[in-house]
This record gives structure tokens, C-alpha cells and sequence, in this order.
């Protein structure tokens, strides 16, 4: 039986050079393309439009969304781009890598989990969450657990993927 890699959406604001968020992203993707259990799609949300979003998340297996938490929550284009797609986030698993804040981001993942509780989406249980501080100039993590905590995030979020790939390729999720 061949097992066909999982389509992996990666969400990021903007991967502008200089940026906190960027650093973040590139050092994600990289852990992603460790594994031979995704295929990346790297999804600039400043450069994608609606309609192109919708239909790349509609064939996505998966989602992480990275981002930042502002005011103890996520920025309101993230919101907008999310509510822009809708139901392509029917019954798919979603994780998270945040950033910022003197909660390293936690708090904006747990507001996007009530967002994707509505959405019909599974959110992955573990989030990484990083300050300024947690990364090498070279974008490395400084704390040597991080690519490890990287790995269990990915490996759970593979586990959730296949079952729910399956049961929407068997069954159309009900309305």
C-alpha cells in the first residue's frame, strides 16, 4: 500500500526579510522538510488572494499557522483570511507557531482554537511559542529542545492528518 505524502499548508503573514515572523517561518519549513510524511505549501498570506487561499487550504491535508500575538491576540488580517476560506477547514487538523508577547504567543493560539472549534477543524494540543530572544542572528533556536518539540508537533499533527484525509476522501463532511 503506497502512503501519498500529506499536503501541508504553511500560513504566514508575510516572509518579508528582517522580520521576526520570517525567521520563525523559514526555521519551521525547514523542520517540515525533514519529514518525508509532508509536502510544504508555503503560503504568504500578504501575496495570496481569497480565492487562491480557499483552494489551496481546500487541498491541503493540514495547517500550521504561524504568527504573531498582538494585544493578547492575533492580528485581524490573519482573521480575515481565515474567515475568507471557511469551509475547506472543515474537518482538517491545524497547529500552531506563535510568537511574541511576554506569553511567547500563547495566548493568540488559544484564541485561534476557538476560531477553528467553529470552523470544524481539529487544533493540535502542543503550540510552539517563541520571544525575540529564543533565536541565533543565523535563525537558529537557542534552546536545544526546540527541534524536538518541533518533531512531537509535526508527528501529532501526521497522526490526526491521515484518519481525517481518509474520512473526507470516504465520506464529504456532513453540513
Amino acid at each position: 500500500m503506497t502512503v501519498h505524502p500529506l499536503r501541508l499548508a504553511l500560513l504566514t503573514r508575510n516572509v518579508d526579510a528582517g522580520r521576526f515572523g520570517t525567521l520563525v517561518t523559514r526555521w519551521f519549513a525547514r523542520e517540515v522538510e525533514r519529514y518525508d510524511d509532508f509536502k510544504l505549501d508555503l503560503i504568504d498570506l500578504s501575496a495570496v488572494p481569497p480565492d487562491a487561499l480557499r483552494a489551496r487550504i481546500g487541498e491541503a491535508d493540514a495547517a500550521v499557522i504561524v504568527t504573531a500575538e498582538y494585544n493578547h491576540a492575533y492580528p485581524g488580517d490573519l482573521k480575515t483570511a481565515i474567515d475568507a476560506v471557511r469551509r475547506p477547514w472543515y474537518g482538517k487538523p491545524i497547529a500552531f507557531v506563535v510568537y511574541g508577547g511576554r506569553s511567547g504567543g500563547l495566548r493568540a493560539a488559544e484564541q485561534l482554537r476557538l476560531v477553528f472549534g467553529e470552523l470544524h477543524a481539529v487544533t493540535i494540543r502542543d503550540t510552539l511559542g517563541f520571544h525575540e530572544t529564543d533565536f541565533t542572528a543565523d535563525g537558529e533556536p537557542i534552546d536545544p529542545t526546540t527541534p524536538a518539540a518541533a518533531s512531537a508537533l509535526l508527528h501529532q499533527l501526521a497522526w490526526w492528518a491521515r484518519p481525517l484525509r481518509d474520512a473526507r476522501e470516504q465520506t464529504p463532511y456532513p453540513e
